[in-house]
């Protein structure tokens, strides 16, 4: 069974792209990354050694690990605070040498949104789990901020690449929207998201199934469980479970739904549970 940094890892590079690109803004062309291109024990003790709780910064350790030992490039900068008349105006993420010895720079993130047909104040109709949080606000500021740091502090970088990677989940009982967000890919992962007072709706499409909660940094990668695995959650478990998280806390939950097939429990679904004031409540 593959390790789970290591399904990061390959997600991380593997999974489509959250966005489109606009004109004139590149992608970055990596190639598919296979399990064999890296040894897992070296990827093991990166991760150790650059222990994250969040799941922004633990992406960027992955591509930070691939950039390095997979592609073998040049770092030539990574986290680099860029400071304007004595404040902090921005940070990039990386700047590389590659292949060709061109000087790239790339702006990562991975980034989750709920769709939700309702007005909102946000004037998006796609709001992360922290509903300060949403498409459009985070594409504008990549594309119109982010990317353009290097433009004066570095002006011989050759290439500005976007890489981003996430989810889009869905309300099992509002229909999927006919119009999307420009730069939303429309191949885009999709997972789906309840309120805490529709937890009925959980294990309705396979009463079978089990649950347990996704525990950051690994919001990545499909989970996957031996058929023998006492962790996991029957429907009423998880009910339960998310039961008494919402009476203390408004925090959403990410769940992973597991079913069964002949070897192993494997990822079905992912769902959000948010309250039921989501988005009006920041978490």
């Amino acid at each position: 069974m593959t390790t789970q940094a290591a399904g990061d890892l390959i997600w991380t590079i593997n999974s489509p792209s959250l966005i489109r690109l606009p004109t004139g803004n590149g992608s970055s062309s990596w190639p598919v990354c296979r399990e064999s291109d890296f040894d897992p024990e070296e990827l093991h003790t990166w991760c150790e050694s650059h222990r994250q709780y969040r799941v922004g910064r633990y992406f960027e350790d992955l591509i930070h690990f691939y950039l390095l030992s997979v592609r073998s490039f040049e770092i030539v900068e990574q986290g680099l605070q860029i400071e304007e008349n004595g404040r902090t105006i921005g940070e990039l993420d990386f700047l590389y040498r590659n292949q060709n010895g061109e000087l790239c720079h790339c702006e990562t993130a991975v980034k989750f949104f709920l769709h939700t047909p309702e007005s909102n104040d946000s004037g998006s109709h796609f709001i992360g789990p922290n509903s300060a949080d949403n498409f459009e606000k985070k594409t504008q500021r990549l594309f119109e901020h982010q990317l353009r740091l290097s433009e004066v502090r570095f002006p011989d970088v050759s290439h500005r690449e976007a890489f981003v990677k996430g989810r889009i989940f869905y309300h099992p009982l509002t229909p999927a929207p006919t119009i999307l967000p420009e730069l939303l890919a429309r191949d885009h992962l999709k997972g789906s998201w309840i309120r805490e007072s529709e937890l009925e709706l959980l294990g309705l499409s396979d009463s079978n199934a089990r649950f347990r909660v996704a525990r950051k940094p690994h919001w990545l990668a499909p989970e996957q469980a031996a058929l023998a695995d006492e962790t996991l959650l029957t429907v009423d478990g998880i009910r339960l479970q998310l039961e008494n998280h919402f009476t203390k806390k408004r925090t959403p939950q990410l769940v992973t739904v597991l079913s069964k097939n002949k070897e192993q429990w494997q990822e079905s679904d992912r769902v959000f549970v948010v309250s039921d004031q989501w988005p009006h409540n920041v978490s």
